[in-house]
């Protein structure tokens, strides 16, 4: 009898403890094939779209994020969303001619250097995308897809490389 209360108080203690889920959801590679595309370009910097992204967003990812809270009295109150990328490309190609932008973003014009706009270079250090308050009970879900560019320069090898994309989602 003993070891069933322990079980029932240790299953009511979590009941009681406050905790909050995060959820994230990323639904696709993203490709720039430029032997697909006129390449090199008559103007530098010229900027690409990908050749391959998420069906849902062509420019690039449909990312969803969320939290759950579950329990009285969180510590948790504003939730963070931050990007970074895992190195160059290559020696002449660095990780700072791709570009991120929240979905809808406007391609930038050739020739013109930094894109403008909403687009952000990548970096090996952790960038904030956006941070949201954390409210009230239950599921919450937000979209956030993401665009991608990648600026052509004079001095770009040719190359077939890849790199890892990171995301995080944390709160405080």
């Amino acid at each position: 009898m003993g070891k069933w209360i322990i079980i029932l108080l240790f299953s009511s203690v979590s009941f009681i403890l406050p905790r909050t889920r995060i959820i994230m959801r990323l639904d696709a590679h993203v490709e720039f094939d430029l032997s697909l595309t006129i390449y090199p370009p008559l103007i530098f910097p010229t900027y690409y779209y990908p050749t391959q992204a998420s069906a849902v967003n062509l420019q690039g990812i449909d990312l969803m994020i969320g939290y759950q809270r579950i329990g009285p009295q969180h510590a948790i109150s504003t939730m963070h969303l931050a990007t970074r990328g895992g190195g160059d490309f290559a020696p002449s190609i660095g990780l700072e001619q791709l570009y991120y932008a929240p979905d809808g973003e406007p391609l930038p014009s050739p020739g013109i250097d930094p894109p403008g706009g909403n687009w952000r270079p990548y970096s090996i250090l952790y960038q904030e995308i956006e941070q949201f308050p954390v409210r009230g009970p239950g599921l919450t879900r937000f979209n956030r897809p993401q665009d991608y560019i990648f600026k052509a320069e004079p001095d770009d090898e040719s190359t077939v490389s890849s790199i890892v994309i990171y995301y995080r989602l944390y709160g405080l």
